[in-house]
């Protein structure tokens, strides 16, 4: 059977660390955006609080420290937020894998399927030396088509890649195994978003009981409550598909 390639933090060697629910819980969900039915983690939340961010970092460098990494390469543009942190506090240099036209000197690129159509990541030529030992690191993971692109390109000038590492992890990352056979290390599975229903039952009792109340009375009222209601309810139950910044 195939060894299992991702590595949930909390399930390898940080069971109960509480600096994994304090990073969790410093990501913003922003629901249906960019588009409708998007759950979208925020960072920039994170990188506002500055003791989950850095902690965040030290588990990073607590991870690689003693791996003889002299590559952390960051993918565009979420990437560039944690890698050149963690580059400097392991001892290694940060290369940024960047897309089309963005580097100003010559470049090797290599192109990645999206769910429509297709992008490219580019590096500078010269930048990774063959036998360098390299570290991926982006802030999401989905299908891992971006990652491998990445692995591709670093691979094309003659590094090993050793691991890439996300901050979070979608579930449809378990398990997966579109990384060319390269493990990957998640800190944290996508917060979920609850709607006012899912978070609180008695706010939704208490409607009905108004809605009944005002039926009663005879005030006139019922449609705009009902229609509140109808509302919640297609609302009830938020939690879709992930994207992160």
């Amino acid at each position: 059977m195939e060894k299992k390639r991702e590595m949930f933090a909390g399930e390898n060697g940080l069971q109960g660390d509480p600096r994994l629910k304090a990073i969790s819980e410093a990501i913003r969900v922003v629901p249906h955006f960019p588009k409708q039915g998007i759950m979208f983690q925020d960072i920039t939340t994170l990188l506002l609080d500055h003791k989950a961010f850095k902690d965040t970092v030290d588990i990073f460098v607590d991870r690689y420290r003693d791996m003889g990494i002299s590559v952390v390469a960051g993918v565009e543009a979420r990437g560039f937020m944690f890698g050149p942190s963690i580059a400097l506090a392991i001892g290694a240099k940060f290369v940024p894998l960047r897309k089309p036209k963005k580097l100003p000197g010559e470049v090797i690129s290599e192109a990645y399927v999206l769910e429509y159509g297709t992008d490219r990541l580019e590096m500078h030529v010269g930048a990774v030396q063959p036998g360098e030992r390299a570290l991926v690191i982006d802030d999401l993971i989905a299908t891992g088509g971006t990652l491998c692109a990445a692995i591709k390109l670093l691979e094309r000038v003659g590094a090993e890649v050793v691991e890439c590492a996300c901050v979070i992890g979608l579930p449809e990352a378990k398990g997966q195994c579109r990384l060319n056979g390269k493990p990957l290390y998640i800190l944290v599975e996508p917060r979920k978003w609850q709607c006012m229903t899912c978070q609180s039952g008695w706010f939704y009792v208490a409607l009905l009981a108004a809605y009944e109340l005002m039926n009663l009375l005879s005030i006139g009222k019922s449609t705009t409550i009902l229609d509140g209601i109808c509302a919640m309810q297609q609302w009830g139950h938020c939690t879709k598909k992930g994207e992160g910044m």
